[in-house]
């Protein structure tokens, strides 16, 4: 998996079940699959997550605009 796109590809895209993994396991392969292939998941995956707690943020932000106005 960490030497061939192509299996990366398969277990990647496939449900555990499928191949023969349990979920925790499918997970972490999946987890590892991106690590690899895609050398900034780790960037993406904490913007993505910082993101999602700035929004909460904004929309309060803009509800107390409103509220003032």
């Amino acid at each position: 998996m960490l030497e061939s796109n192509d299996v990366a590809a398969v277990i990647f895209h496939s449900r555990g079940f499928l191949v023969g993994l349990n979920a925790k396991t499918h997970s972490k392969l999946r987890y590892d699959t991106m690590k690899r292939w895609f050398s900034d998941v780790n960037k993406r995956m904490t913007d993505s997550i910082a993101l999602g707690e700035f929004i909460p943020k904004v929309n309060k932000a803009i509800g107390s605009i409103y509220s003032s106005l």
